[in-house]
C-alpha cells in the first residue's frame, strides 16, 4: 500500500501544481531583501484632550 501511495503522490502533486499555474499564472519573483523596508505610521496618534475644569465648560 505504502507502494502505491509513494507512486502517486508526486505525479497528484505535480498535477495540482501545474493547475495552480493554469489558473493563476506564475508567481512574482522575490524581492531582495535590500528593497525591502519597515512600514512607516503616516498619521502619528493623537493625544486625548485633557478633562475640562468646571462642569460648564462642557458645553
Amino acid at each position: 500500500m505504502d507502494e502505491d501511495r509513494e507512486r502517486t503522490a508526486p505525479s497528484a502533486d505535480d498535477e495540482f501544481d501545474r493547475l495552480r499555474r493554469a489558473r493563476f499564472g506564475e508567481l512574482p519573483a522575490r524581492v531582495a531583501p535590500e528593497d525591502m523596508f519597515g512600514a512607516v505610521e503616516a498619521d502619528p496618534g493623537h493625544d486625548e484632550p485633557g478633562q475640562p475644569q468646571v462642569r460648564r465648560e462642557w458645553g
